[in-house]
């Protein structure tokens, strides 16, 4: 691991950890846990990308990391998919959609959509992030696809060195 790709991978491990935190709390608006999670997993996705030398910034690099682990048997053993690779090919496919959505959460991507930072729209805003309910965050509580998500999420910040 170079020592960028452990910068990118302390900075986004010390945010997951404030996604699990705020997580806990009964009263966070999910706007704030929604930040957390779009910012950990941008950052994992950039430490990924930045294994060969400097990387453009870009807001869209863990979709493509989840993409690279579906052939990385490293990965795969390291989490507990030795010996099964449909169920982890399984768990990389359902992954992408949302993790797709958590990064369409980043207002550059989309300034004038609904995001966990800005009112919007961004020239008449008339929504704020914290009076909004957010379907990706009820999908990640309330399915069992999402709750496996998260739970593969705190994995891969467990073993990242293994496959970074």
């Amino acid at each position: 691991m170079t020592e960028a790709q452990r910068l990118f991978l302390a900075q986004a491990r010390s945010d997951f950890a404030v996604f699990e935190l705020l997580r806990r709390q009964r009263n966070v608006s999910a706007c704030h846990l929604l930040h957390y999670l779009q910012m950990s997993t941008e950052l994992f996705g950039k430490a990924r990308a930045w294994r060969h030398g400097p990387n453009p910034t870009s807001h869209r690099a863990f979709v493509g990391f989840l993409r690279s682990l579906s052939s990385n048997r490293q990965a795969q053993h390291q989490l507990g998919y030795a010996g099964r690779t449909q169920n982890w090919t399984h768990l990389i496919r359902k992954s992408i959609p949302l993790a797709e959505r958590i990064e369409n959460l980043a207002p550059a991507l989309n300034p004038d959509a609904p995001n966990p930072e800005y009112p919007w729209p961004r020239a008449n805003p008339h929504a704020a992030p914290v009076e909004y309910r957010f379907d990706i965050w009820k999908d990640l509580q309330e399915t069992s696809a999402g709750r496996q998500f998260l739970k593969f999420l705190r994995d891969l910040f467990v073993s990242a060195e293994v496959f970074i």
